[in-house]
């Protein structure tokens, strides 16, 4: 209750008028008059037009005076007449009830505010402004919209004051409310106090520099706001450094939407060393704000410096060569941004090219907008260049719109809904991550089978013996009940590791098979003697146990005579999802001919490992269908897309032995 103050004659204002509510003593007091006669005010009132249809408004008389003239201005005699009339009804009033205060009431006196209503109207009293109705309805929402409502300084000022203890709102949207300096004051003071708005939108206010010092307090204080739009509020380059100086040290706010301010060139200097050194911003938007020359330098090399920010948007300001430029060494340096919006900034082919050679290192940007920027063709394909250069790129999104190109570029583009095409696979798809093992996503897991892959590295004199004694071991096993294990096929390189064996073994029961099998053999005597006769022959050895891609062939035996290639792909961990994902498309392609005999991923030994096994006639055979595959649709996507996977890649090429299932 604010007391020892008398308003002036004629200041006070009436209350908003709905009708559903009681109406207020001191409203009944204007809208009856004296002696119950309505007064020429109260006339007045009832003849304006209605916001809505629970609300009767008035212009602010402060500001515009009875009429919505400017103070002292009249339109005819008969409005000086109203005029002086409705003094005389407000001398009779009162004289009949004397004001101690100018906003305390008599019947509300020691009562708790809970809704804070009553405080908003008192304070639309000592503001002489009308109370917002929308605002008295919605002060107990979580998110509050008095976007468009042409609150003005005054009208700010009021609202302000039940905001500061008001602990239900959270998002809050004063856009385009005329508020200027005084009201963009009144707000920040308010958010000093309030602890639970965590978003504020601001914009096309025209706060000024005077609004712009009082926000860049407020942020240097408030350790709750997460989200602020300060768009079109002709902060200028004096109240940019203001909010530079708080966000230094504020590590609170998110999102900060600086756009259409006329900043101007010096501007981003403040920001530069501003985004050098803050450690909360994740999205900022600078776009229409004439930053441009040393300005546009500046503010790149900030950029080169943080660690933290993952969208910035600088379109429509006017960067040119020397900003592209330095853009492009910061892009080697950030390791963070993600989205960046450089359209219409004037880059020309040489400021282009220099910022495609920062792509050349960058693995986090994943989208980028260099539309309506005269970068030309070469331009352009630097662009995809630098893209086809870098098997790490993060990139996604590239807009090159609205650019005049010719025919040649123009075939390069597609829409998403492509599957084909060049420039598509300059970007790698992005599989979503899967909350489960990956050998229970990729593996047949309803045959429970383990394949286990031998690899013997023999003797080059000791190869025939070599081969003899593992034939005669193989068949023992393959063909005894007793041991849950068969052979799948066996082969010498050709092509490859000379002097080498390997063997594909099927444990059908999985890990409890293999067991049950290895416990069986170190109890075998003839086992034992063989081991020994064959550890002879060998250089080394090496072993993995494996599991089958779901998507791929059952490797069951076929006649000959064939050649296979096995090639093994060791891919980057983290991987093995997306290279599944890709192949489960791509292997119909290669199908037709029979070819594909079976794929095999690796659970112990050398982790990350990928086996895919081909049989051919010849390797003319291999060649010609090798060559097809890539004039089915589908089958070059999937290698563009495949090959970031991959840390190494070779390939054997196999003769099958006498005894092997698969000749």
């Amino acid at each position: 209750m604010v007391s020892g103050k008398r308003l002036a004659r004629g200041s006070l204002l009436p209350s908003v008028l709905e009708d559903s509510d009681a109406e207020t003593e001191w409203e009944r007091e204007e809208l009856g008059g004296v002696g119950g006669r309505p007064s020429s005010r109260a006339r007045k009132l009832v003849s304006r037009d209605s916001v809505d249809d629970q609300t009767v408004s008035w212009a602010e008389c402060d500001l515009r005076g009875a009429a919505g003239l400017p103070p002292g201005e009249v339109r005819d005699g008969g409005e000086q007449a109203d005029r002086e009339e409705e003094e005389e009804v407000m001398e009779e009033a009162e004289e009949e009830e004397d004001y101690d205060t100018d906003l305390e009431l008599e019947d509300t006196r020691g009562t708790y505010d809970r809704t804070g209503q009553s405080c908003y109207v008192e304070a639309c009293k000592l503001c002489q402004v009308v109370p917002a109705s929308y605002f008295l309805q919605h002060m107990q929402s979580s998110e509050l919209s008095l976007a468009h409502r042409d609150l003005g300084p005054q009208g700010t000022k009021a609202l302000a004051v039940p905001l500061v203890t008001n602990t239900s709102i959270q998002k809050l949207n004063m856009r385009d409310n005329w508020m200027e300096g005084m009201g963009g004051a009144a707000m920040a003071e308010m958010l000093k106090e309030n602890c639970y708005i965590t978003e504020v939108d601001l914009s096309d206010n025209r706060l000024g520099e005077h609004g712009a010092r009082a926000v860049g307090g407020m942020l240097q204080e408030n350790t709750t706001l997460v989200r602020l739009g300060l768009s079109g509020n002709l902060l200028g380059e004096c109240g940019v450094q203001h909010l530079c100086l708080a966000l230094t040290t504020n590590t609170k706010l998110q999102n900060l939407d600086l756009s259409h301010n006329g900043l101007g060139e010096h501007a981003g200097e403040s920001l530069g060393e501003c985004l050098s050194e803050n450690t909360g911003l994740r999205w900022l938007s600078l776009a229409w704000n004439s930053i441009r020359g040393r300005g546009g330098v500046m503010l790149a090399r900030g950029l080169g410096a943080n660690i933290f920010l993952r969208a910035l948007d600088l379109s429509f300001n006017g960067l040119a060569k020397e900003g592209a430029i330095a853009l492009g060494e910061a892009l080697k340096e950030n390791n963070t941004l993600e989205e960046l919006n450089i359209s219409n900034n004037r880059i020309p082919l040489e400021g282009a090219i220099h910022l495609a050679l920062g792509l050349t290192g960058n693995k986090t940007l994943k989208s980028l907008n260099m539309g309506r920027n005269p970068i030309q063709n070469a331009g352009c394909y630097g662009f995809l260049k630098s893209l086809q250069g870098n098997p790490q790129s993060g990139l996604e999104s590239l807009d090159f719109a609205d650019m005049t190109v010719n025919q040649d570029f123009e075939d390069l583009r597609f829409s998403e809904s492509a599957e084909k095409g060049w420039f598509r696979s300059l970007f790698v798809h992005k599989v979503e991550a899967r909350k489960d093992a990956h050998s229970n996503l990729l593996s047949k897991t309803e045959t429970s089978s383990l394949f286990k892959m031998q690899f013997h590295n023999v003797k080059p004199e000791c190869l025939d013996a070599y081969n003899q004694l593992e034939v005669e071991v193989q068949n023992k096993l393959h063909r005894d009940q007793d041991y849950p294990c068969e052979v799948v096929g066996s082969w010498n390189t050709w092509y490859g590791e000379q002097d080498q064996a390997v063997h594909l073994w099927r444990y059908r029961g999985g890990y409890p098979a293999l067991t049950e099998c290895l416990d069986k053999l170190n109890n075998n005597k003839e086992y034992i003697e063989f081991r020994k006769e064959r550890a002879k022959m060998l250089i080394s050895r090496q072993n993995q146990l494996l599991l089958e891609f779901s998507f791929w062939n059952e490797p069951l035996p076929r006649p000959g005579p064939s050649i296979y290639e096995m090639r093994s792909y060791r891919l980057k961990p983290g991987t093995m999802i997306e290279w599944g994902n890709h192949w489960a498309r791509a292997i119909k392609h290669r199908q037709e001919n029979n070819e594909a005999v079976g794929g095999f991923f690796s659970q112990i030994g050398d982790l990350y490992v990928v086996h895919h096994l081909w049989a051919y006639k010849d390797l003319q055979s291999r060649e010609e269908t090798r060559n097809s595959a890539w004039l089915k649709e589908g089958w070059d996507s999937t290698v563009y897309y495949t090959v970031p996977l991959i840390r190494s890649m070779e390939s054997r090429i196999m003769i099958p032995t006498q005894s092997s299932p698969l000749q």
